[in-house]
């Protein structure tokens, strides 16, 4: 990435209302999905799902997630928000939870502490 007077410039993916993903999507830094992916989703940066926006797939993972649309997936992030027009259904590991009142969640959640980021162990 460049930089311009000492700061990093930040890249931003957009996927429009009209767009249509199939397969999984792995970009860096800043993404925005108002369309529809149906695969994972694997971002280095922060991923916004707009109201239009849905990921119907296994698994989202980023450094930051706040959802205002529809999620299908299990995510892993070290921050996950919920807006009220949000709609969720998986599992959640993160170190910060933030359901918004009106959000739907349908799953199950490990938050609140660093090992909510750590892969389960088999036995």
């Amino acid at each position: 990435m460049g930089r311009m007077l000492g700061r990093r410039q930040h890249t931003l993916t957009y996927l429009g209302s009209d767009t249509e993903v199939l397969g999984d999507l792995k970009a860096k830094g800043q993404v925005r999905i108002d369309g529809l992916v149906r695969g994972s989703v694997y971002v280095e940066g922060e991923l916004e799902v707009g109201r239009t926006g849905r990921i119907e797939g296994e698994r989202v993972e980023a450094q930051a997630v706040q959802i205002h649309g529809e999620v299908k997936a299990d995510i892993t992030a070290a921050k996950v928000a919920l807006s009220k027009t949000a709609r969720f259904t998986g599992s959640v590991r993160a170190q910060a939870l933030d359901v918004e009142a009106g959000a739907v969640f349908i799953g199950q959640s490990l938050a609140g502490e660093s090992r909510a980021l750590e892969a389960p162990k088999e036995a």
